[in-house]
């Protein structure tokens, strides 16, 4: 494979190798999650939540997402497994009734895997190019966890207020600064690996590069959706 790419801070394959190799295990779980999700009642959720108004569903998803996420994190921060695990299984859970919702919505199961396929390449490639632009610009990225924030407070703002005005640009932006919120946090992510790594702890860093990578492919199967639904 050639020499590492070195950095300031080491060099960048034992790293992503330590951080990587996790976080694609729970990324790939989850994926098979949602296409097992999809042939369940369970996928029935979305539209359920989502049918009693868009802010519902992300709020829902949201509280979820947000509980799994600080449950993982501590867990593992701190050695105890079982509430690491039981935040994992959350993320696992939130992230595959959505996106297996959505996944239901295209009806021959060779399709789906199509629309997963397409989804998981798309993705890989936006990470890929995520990762070669932080590394190429040796910079600091830590405004990026800010902005990220910021983006996911006006998406939630935008569809709060689609909710309950008949503006379908109100529910689009939402989503394109829910969506730039998740890809933010990815870079963000990948940054923290790069000049911010623990040792003791890799698999802090997995989690947040699943966390934010699943955001992003739930948001990419959405569009890849409209295209297969339209074809």
């Amino acid at each position: 494979m050639g020499q590492a790419y070195s950095t300031r801070t080491g060099t960048a394959h034992p790293k992503f190798r330590e951080v990587g190799l996790p976080a694609a295990a729970l990324i790939g779980l989850n994926v098979l999650l949602m296409a097992v999700v999809a042939m369940t009642p369970l996928a029935a959720i979305n539209d359920l939540l989502f049918g009693i108004a868009p802010i519902v569903g992300l709020l829902v998803f949201g509280v979820v997402l947000t509980a799994g996420n600080y449950l993982a994190e501590r867990g593992l921060e701190s050695g105890d497994m079982g509430t690491a695990y039981a935040g994992i299984a959350l993320l696992q859970a939130a992230y595959g009734v959505f996106g297996g919702g959505i996944v239901a919505t295209v009806g021959s199961q060779s399709a789906r895997a199509v629309l997963l396929g397409v989804t998981l390449a798309i993705t890989v490639a936006m990470t890929v190019g995520i990762a070669a632009y932080v590394y190429v610009r040796d910079k600091d990225y830590s405004h990026w966890n800010t902005w990220s924030l910021g983006a996911f407070v006006v998406g939630a703002v935008l569809v709060l207020a689609g909710s309950f005005v008949s503006i379908g640009a109100l529910l689009l932006g939402g989503f394109v600064f829910i969506f730039a919120g998740f890809t933010l946090r990815l870079g963000y992510e990948i940054w923290r690996v790069r000049d911010g790594y623990r040792a003791d702890q890799p698999l802090t860093h997995s989690l947040g590069i699943y966390v934010a990578f699943t955001g992003v492919f739930v948001h990419v199967l959405q569009i890849v959706r409209q295209f297969v639904l339209e074809r």
